[in-house]
């Protein structure tokens, strides 16, 4: 025998069965997801062939939307993503998803985010969603909005207020506000009102909030358990996020807590759920249903408002021209702060309309890729493309939502784009943006608290705007939600706010200082 063979047989006599299996194994996974998974011939990152490892790392970094926008951008509009993912960054792929797919499940993904047992969220079944819908949605119609809307305007006014408190006749600035903080108590204090019949009163005391941490630390366990479901093997997550799992025991103490005390209330949302009765069966929802209902809309109902409002009010103070022509419109529009309300003076302010559809354009407050399973015994076609059973599709919203073929310029804070008499000046024709804009996804499954989120986004802006000027302070601290050149991929732009994405966008800042406007 060959001696150059001699020595390698020998070694190779040695190791034991079990772990040459494993050699095998694992030669025969990865030749077969290179070369004969259903998804081969779809360009993407080269880990994500594999395993989901890649995606669980973005998913804790938070730039999980920036990365899937990074490999559009190398591999083309259509990529695999995670061995079983494929995303698509076209409108017509949106459409065959969300809207054309509208029999499509949930994928089993996030059944991992559940708060103790499924919700609208993450229940996958389209008929047990239509079910839920059917008993919450009513709480959240426009008409829903309309009985509400004395109450919202009550937190509005608190929140306005609580950002300037000086009395001072000459104007000056008041101090710098970090306003994720001040924007997630308002939005909270909005929501628990709605839901629970009492809002839990961030605004006008410290006592509870600390909240606003929890749900972040929450949001950001549960992105990677979403990817990574094996570290809930020994509960590695709780060794590895000790701090958020605290916060997390402290949110269900105070959902409890709200829930007890809304218990001799009626009218509001959680009244809906305990009360709602099938013909058959009786009781709708089981009291576990009720809770994790109750406690994922407090966090996406949030959540979700108040980074929007936050990167509205970071645009306004980047953009000094949008600011002054918004400030025009709203002041003109409203004789006093008393009058801004819904109705027909706030349809008057088609400027304001085009503001908060850019942020949500640009900054969405979902902004990774909402995504949908094949099931067994099915095929789905999107763009042409046969998806195999087992197999998962998306889109991208921040992908598809800075993607120029859709919004020329996509990286501009550009209000304009929205209004049909100045979309054709260099931000491409309106029904073709249109069709692409997917800040509440589409079909079926668009969030349930649109309405409310509008609402919110109008009352709140219209007042500050109406009461104020704001400027980001000339400091480090003015810097804070912007991006910058050194750090990295996607967040490089100073102009744009930077999001966080774990399921729902995080945000940090801005800082805004505030004054009294000139009468």
């Amino acid at each position: 025998m060959d001696d150059h063979l001699a020595v390698p047989l020998s070694v190779l006599s040695r190791i034991p069965l079990g772990v040459g299996v494993v050699i095998l194994a694992v030669l025969g996974y990865g030749i077969y997801q290179v070369y004969f998974h259903p998804l081969a011939k779809y360009p993407g990152p080269w880990l994500g062939k594999f395993t989901e490892a890649g995606a669980a790392y973005h998913a804790v970094k938070g730039d999980l939307h920036l990365h899937i926008w990074w490999c559009h951008q190398k591999y083309g509009p259509v990529i695999r993503y995670t061995p079983n993912l494929v995303i698509f960054n076209t409108e017509s792929g949106l459409k065959d998803i969300y809207v054309r797919g509208k029999d499509l499940r949930k994928d089993v993904h996030y059944g991992v985010i559940q708060l103790g047992t499924k919700n609208l969220l993450t229940v996958t079944s389209p008929k047990e969603h239509a079910k839920r819908s059917k008993i919450i949605g009513p709480g959240f119609t426009s008409t829903a909005m309309r009985e509400f809307e004395p109450k919202l305007l009550s937190h509005v006014h608190k929140f306005r207020d609580a950002l300037y408190a000086s009395s001072d006749p000459d104007r000056s600035w008041g101090p710098p506000m970090v306003m994720s903080e001040w924007c997630s108590y308002f939005a909270f204090d909005v929501i628990t009102d709605l839901v629970f019949g009492k809002a839990c009163n961030l605004l006008g005391s410290q006592q509870f909030q600390c909240t606003v941490y929890d749900i972040s630390g929450m949001m950001k366990r549960l992105s990677l358990l979403m990817y990574a479901p094996y570290v809930f093997l020994g509960r590695l997550d709780k060794k590895l996020f000790k701090d958020e799992v605290r916060g997390m025991k402290r949110y269900h103490r105070l959902v409890n807590s709200m829930m007890a005390d809304a218990a001799s209330v009626s009218g509001h949302v959680l009244s809906r759920l305990t009360s709602a009765r099938d013909s058959v069966t009786g009781p709708s929802l089981t009291d576990a249903d009720v809770y994790s209902e109750a406690a994922m809309l407090a966090v996406a109902g949030s959540d979700s408002t108040s980074v929007s409002l936050c990167a509205s009010l970071f645009y306004l103070a980047t953009y000094p021209h949008v600011y002054a022509k918004l400030a025009q419109e709203i002041r003109s529009v409203f004789p006093t702060p008393d009058d801004i309300r819904s109705g027909p003076l706030m349809q008057q302010c088609t400027y304001l309309q085009a503001c908060i559809k850019e942020t949500l354009r640009i900054s969405p407050a979902v902004a990774g890729c909402p995504y949908r399973r094949v099931e067994k015994g099915d095929t789905l076609v999107v763009d042409g493309n046969v998806i195999p059973a087992g197999c998962s599709v998306g889109t991208g919203i921040y992908s598809i939502h800075h993607n120029p073929l859709y919004f020329p310029r996509p990286d501009e804070f550009i209000p304009e784009r929205w209004l049909s008499e100045e979309s054709e000046a260099g931000t491409g024709k309106l029904d073709v943006s249109s069709a692409a804009y997917a800040p509440f996804s589409q079909g079926t499954r668009a969030c349930i608290g649109r309405h409310l989120a509008q609402l919110e986004l109008q009352l709140a802006l219209a007042s500050l705007v109406w009461s104020y000027d704001f400027r980001r302070p000339d400091t480090a601290a003015g810097e804070m939600g912007a991006g910058n050149p050194g750090a990295g991929i996607g967040r490089t732009n100073a102009q744009e706010f930077q999001l966080y994405d774990h399921i729902i966008s995080q945000k940090r800042g801005p800082v805004l200082q505030f004054r009294p406007r000139a009468r």
